[in-house]
C-alpha cells in the first residue's frame, strides 16, 4: 500500500462520522488512570521519542494501546523494538474504532499530518503532533475546520521552546531587559552531514515535507513568534539549491546500489547502523520507501540556501537565514531593543555544560554595563528540552506554564503559515500576506 492509498483507507474521501465535542481537556487531563494513546507513524522519532523512550519514562502514565502504519514490516519491527506489545493496525480507522485510544500521537510524514489529525479528531480523539503541524495553507485550514467542528485539542511538540537557555531569554524580554523589540537576527547553519540526510530522505520533496521552510524553519518561526508573543504580517524570501539534486555530476540508484561511492562524498552505509536497517532498509518492498536515496536524483526540489525578511504584527522585523550548504553546524540569535541587544551563540554542539547568553545595553557609556548570563546547558535531547516537554505533556499535563511553552494549534498554523509564506515569496518573487492563506488572521499580541 502506498501513501496516497494509506490516506483513502482512513476514510476521510469517503465522508466522515462526526463526534459530538466532548471536554477534551478533561479527557486529557483525567487522574488516577493511564492515559490510553495510540501512535501513528513508526519511523525513527515515532518508535525512540513517543515509543521506547515513552513507556521507559512515562510508563506509570500512558498506556500505549495501537501503533499504526502503512509499512507492516516496519509495524512488526517497531512493536518489538517499543516493547509495548499492543494490537499494530495499517488502517487508522479501524485502530480508533477497535482500541478507543484518548489521544493520538502523530509522527507520520508531514504530508500526511492533516489527514491522520482531521479524520482522529472526527473519531473522538485529542491530538499530540510531532512538528510541522502540516506543509501548506490548504492542509492547515482543513485542520482548523475540523477543529472547530470537532471540539477536539491539538498540541504540536515544539521541543525548542524548551531548553532552559531559551526559557532564560524568553523571561528576560517578558521582564523588559531589553525594552520594546524592533529587529531580530536569525542565522540557522545545518552542515553538510545534516543536511545529507534531508536529501536522502522524503524530506527532498516538496509534496512530501513543504521543503525545509517548513519541515525545519517551523521551529525556528515558532521560536520567534513565542519570543515576541506577536505572529507574522508579511513576508519576502529568496531560496535556492545549488549543490544537491540536478546539480550533481553523477547519481546513482541509491548509496547501497551505486557505482560512485569512491568519490562521493555524501556516501552513507544504511546497514552499518543495525536500528535504521531493520527499521528501513529491510522493509522497503513493502511501500517502496528508501531511506537512502541518492542525494543528486534529479527530482530533488527543495532548498539549500534560505533568506527572508519577515513583517511582524507588532511592527518588529525578523531577517532570518537557513544555511544548508556549508560545513559549520550552529546557529545565533539577537534581539535589538530600545534599551539594548540580547543575544545568543550555540556554535556547534559545545562541550561546556553551560550556554551564554549577553546583554549589551543600547548606550554602553550609561551605569548599565553588558551582562553575561550564564544557564546549564546539555548536548542531548534537544539541549535539554525534550525531557521538560514530555514531562509536561505525559506526567503533568497541569503543571503551570508561566512562559507559555507548550504549543497549541494557533502557534503550528502560524509557524507553518510563515516559512508557506516564504516559499511562495521565493518562487514568485514578491511579497507575501499571512492573513491571506487562511481564515486565521494574525495578531499583534498573543498569549
Amino acid at each position: 500500500m502506498d501513501r496516497r492509498k494509506f490516506l483513502a483507507s482512513t476514510g476521510l474521501a469517503a465522508g466522515s462520522l462526526l463526534m459530538n465535542p466532548v471536554n477534551s481537556s478533561a479527557a486529557r487531563r483525567s487522574r488516577g488512570k493511564k492515559r490510553k494513546m495510540a501512535l501513528v507513524g513508526t519511523g525513527i522519532r515515532g518508535v525512540n521519542m513517543f515509543g521506547r523512550d515513552l513507556l521507559r519514562q512515562y510508563g506509570e502514565y500512558v498506556e500505549l494501546v495501537g501503533l499504526c502504519d502503512i509499512n507492516p514490516g516496519r509495524l512488526r519491527y517497531a512493536d518489538g523494538y517499543i516493547g509495548a506489545n499492543c494490537p499494530t493496525f495499517t488502517d487508522l480507522e479501524e485502530m480508533i474504532r477497535k482500541q478507543k485510544p484518548e489521544v493520538i500521537i502523530v509522527t507520520s510524514e508531514d504530508s500526511s499530518h492533516h489527514t491522520v489529525i482531521i479524520k482522529a479528531m472526527e473519531m473522538g480523539c485529542d491530538i499530540i503532533t510531532e512538528k510541522p503541524l502540516t506543509i501548506d495553507e490548504d492542509k492547515a485550514q482543513e485542520i482548523l475546520d475540523a477543529q472547530k467542528r470537532t471540539g477536539r485539542e491539538i498540541i504540536v511538540t515544539f521541543n525548542y521552546r524548551y531548553p532552559p537557555y531559551r526559557a532564560k531569554m524568553k523571561q528576560l524580554i517578558n521582564d523588559g531587559l531589553i525594552g520594546d523589540i524592533n529587529t531580530v537576527e536569525f542565522h540557522w547553519n545545518i552542515d553538510h552531514s545534516h543536511l545529507t540526510r534531508y536529501m536522502q530522505r522524503w524530506h527532498g520533496y516538496k509534496d512530501h515535507g513543504g521543503t525545509l521552510w517548513v519541515h525545519k524553519s517551523t521551529h525556528h518561526f515558532d521560536m520567534v513568534n513565542w519570543f515576541l508573543d506577536s505572529e507574522p504580517k508579511e513576508v519576502f524570501a529568496y531560496a535556492s539549491l545549488d549543490r544537491y539534486g540536478k546539480n550533481g555530476n553523477f547519481r546513482g540508484e541509491n548509496c547501497r546500489n551505486c557505482a560512485h561511492t569512491a568519490k562521493c562524498p555524501y556516501y552513507w552505509d544504511i546497514n552499518k547502523n543495525p536500528h535504521l536497517k531493520a527499521l528501513y532498509a529491510d522493509n522497503e518492498h513493502h511501500d517502496g520507501y528508501i531511506r537512502d536515496n541518492c542525494v543528486f536524483r534529479e527530482d530533488i526540489d527543495i532548498y539549500e540556501h534560505h533568506s527572508a525578511v519577515v513583517k511582524y504584527m507588532n511592527g518588529t522585523v525578523l531577517n532570518y537565514s537557513l544555511t544548508g550548504d556549508t560545513d559549520y553546524e550552529g546557529y545565533w540569535i539577537a534581539f535589538n531593543g530600545t534599551k539594548g541587544r540580547l543575544e545568543a551563540r550555540i556554535e556547534g554542539y559545545p562541550q561546556k555544560d553551560y550556554a551564554e547568553i549577553t546583554f549589551t545595553p543600547i548606550d554602553r557609556y550609561t551605569d548599565d554595563k553588558p551582562r553575561i548570563f550564564r544557564v546549564d546547558y546539555t548536548r542531548s535531547g534537544h539541549w535539554g528540552g525534550d525531557v521538560l516537554m514530555m514531562d509536561k505533556l505525559f506526567k503533568d499535563p497541569d503543571m503551570p506554564d508561566p512562559l507559555r511553552q507548550q504549543a497549541t494549534l494557533r502557534d503550528g498554523v502560524m509557524s507553518i503559515l510563515t516559512g508557506v509564506a516564504a516559499r511562495q515569496s521565493a518562487e514568485s518573487g514578491k511579497s507575501v500576506q499571512i492573513k491571506d492563506l487562511t481564515t486565521l488572521k494574525p495578531q499583534a499580541k498573543v498569549g
